[in-house]
Formats: C-alpha cells, sequence, structure tokens
C-alpha cells in the first residue's frame, strides 16, 4: 500500500487549515444544538467554501451568496460577491484552496490514512478537470438564473454543505431528521463518494468539480501570491513533482490554474528553486 509523500514542515500547514475551521466556524455549540448561527457576520463571505448552513459559521459560502443573487425572485447582479472574488483571487490566487478551504483540509487529512495505491494521474485526467468550469457555468450561474429561488450546487452537489451542515444538523435537531428524505440521501452519496476517492487520489472535488477553485484558479497566473521559481538554481532532481497534491509538474507549471500554493514542492525542492511570495512572477507561461 503507497502512502502519500511526506513533506517537511506539512504540518504547519495542516495547523493553519484547522485554525482556519476554527475562525471561520466558532460557534461550535450549535453543532450540538441543531442550529444554525443567526449573526449580523452572516452577510459577510468567507474565502473558502465553507457553507452558510454549517451551524458554526459566522459567514456565508461566496458561492452560495453568488447564487442567492443569481436565484432570486428578482435577480441582482451580484456587485458584492464578484467584488469579493477578486479582491481575493487577485490578492491569493487558489492559495486560498490550499491553505482556509475547510473541505479542502478534510481531503487532505483523508488522503494522508495510508490505505490503497495513491494515484497520482490517470488517463482523462486533464478532461475531467474541465468539469469544474461547467460546474461554475452550469450549476451556479445559468441554471439559478433559468430556475430562480434553485441554488443548484448547493442543493445537488456541495460536500462540504453536506458534511459540516446538513448531517450535524439532522444528527441534534429532530424535527429536521423527520424530514430525511432522498435528496438527503443522495447528497449523501455525493459526500460519499468524494471522501472514498479522496483515499485514492489527492483533492479530487478541487480537481474536478469545485467552482470556487474554478473561479481563483482562472486569477492564478495574475495573482499577487504565488509560486515562484528560480531555473538557475534547479538541478532537476525531480523531487517537487511527487509532492504536488494537485498532480502537476511544479517546476513547469508553476503558474497553472491547477497549483493551491499549499508550498510542499518548494518545502521539498532542495536548492530553493521555487518559493512562494508575493510579487509578479518574471517567468509566467506564454
Amino acid at each position: 500500500m503507497a502512502k502519500a509523500k511526506r513533506v517537511k514542515g506539512e504540518w504547519k500547514r495542516l495547523t493553519v487549515q484547522a485554525a482556519a475551521f476554527l475562525v471561520q466556524n466558532p460557534k461550535l455549540h450549535h453543532f450540538f444544538l441543531g442550529t444554525i448561527d443567526q449573526g449580523n457576520t452572516k452577510i459577510v463571505c468567507a474565502p473558502g467554501l465553507n457553507c452558510y448552513s454549517c451551524p458554526a459559521a459566522i459567514g456565508a459560502c461566496p458561492i452560495g451568496s453568488l447564487q442567492s443573487a443569481l436565484s432570486a425572485k428578482k435577480p441582482s447582479f451580484p456587485f458584492y460577491v464578484l467584488g469579493f472574488l477578486l479582491l481575493f483571487g487577485l490578492a491569493f490566487g487558489r492559495w486560498i484552496c490550499g491553505w482556509l478551504c475547510p473541505f479542502g483540509w478534510v481531503q487532505d487529512l483523508i488522503y494522508k490514512i495510508p490505505f490503497f495505491k495513491k494515484i497520482r494521474t490517470f488517463r482523462g485526467d486533464k478532461y475531467l478537470r474541465l468539469l469544474k468550469y461547467a460546474v461554475l457555468a452550469i450549476l451556479v450561474i445559468l441554471l439559478p438564473l433559468l430556475d430562480t429561488l434553485v441554488p443548484y450546487f448547493c442543493k445537488y452537489v456541495c460536500p462540504s454543505g453536506t458534511l459540516f451542515g446538513a448531517i450535524p444538523l439532522t444528527l441534534f435537531n429532530a424535527g429536521l431528521r423527520a424530514q430525511i428524505g432522498p435528496l438527503f440521501w443522495w447528497k449523501i452519496g455525493v459526500l460519499t463518494a468524494i471522501l472514498l476517492l479522496s483515499l485514492l487520489i489527492s483533492r479530487p472535488f478541487c480537481r474536478y468539480l469545485c467552482p470556487l477553485g474554478a473561479i481563483y484558479g482562472l486569477m492564478n497566473r495574475i495573482a499577487l501570491l504565488g509560486l515562484r521559481p528560480e531555473p538557475d538554481r534547479c538541478v532537476h532532481c525531480g523531487k517537487c513533482e511527487p509532492v504536488c497534491p494537485m498532480g502537476i509538474d511544479p517546476k513547469t507549471q508553476f503558474d497553472s490554474m491547477e497549483c493551491i500554493r499549499c508550498g510542499r514542492c518548494a518545502r521539498a525542492c532542495p536548492t530553493d528553486a521555487l518559493n512562494l511570495r508575493f510579487g509578479w512572477s518574471k517567468n509566467s507561461q506564454k
């Protein structure tokens, strides 16, 4: 059974991810009450895929907020949400996916379980990665515009909402348990499939389905924070590629839309040929 590649200092990122979850979900007592926090901060978006319906959440998910604006009876242009996404995307790109997203953290932890042979890539992988852009275009934007009051992605797909929202709410709220129907079990099935895949493939949801990752990825190449290569220092040892959780080659795809800026490749590099830092890259891919 193959294990996930170990990288020095990885515990620091996992600690930041755990802290980010607690910062975004500090009202932990709501988990045991089976209720959702209704504080005034819920009008503010969290940077990661952190569901509004998570009992402990003090913010809203940007994807959920975007759908709410588009699926309203009188759809409004989502100035605030798009401005928020542009601000964070242009500053950090998919670094948010690698460091702040609660569901990304869950996938990282599951992938570390030493069961089954880990799969880095497979035939058709690069085409499946295009699915997240289809999810963004169809489930997040088009269908909510055509069918008002239905946030399609949140309702039928979002595994983060199921794990951190639907499951704890139904466990501790008898009224909600009595209303469990086919939709709930569909969402459980989607979540289960993604979690099982996470044992084999690093971050399958981030790779293939996440619309928020798709949005941030579109801004990766121009984001201020990025993976900055030093080609003169590279000795082509190949140590950076096997540790990449997104299955890309960091030395040639350092500004790829798939890179989540986790920094694993930089920490694995023996010559400091890769660095995660702010500043415009002089070596961006054309």
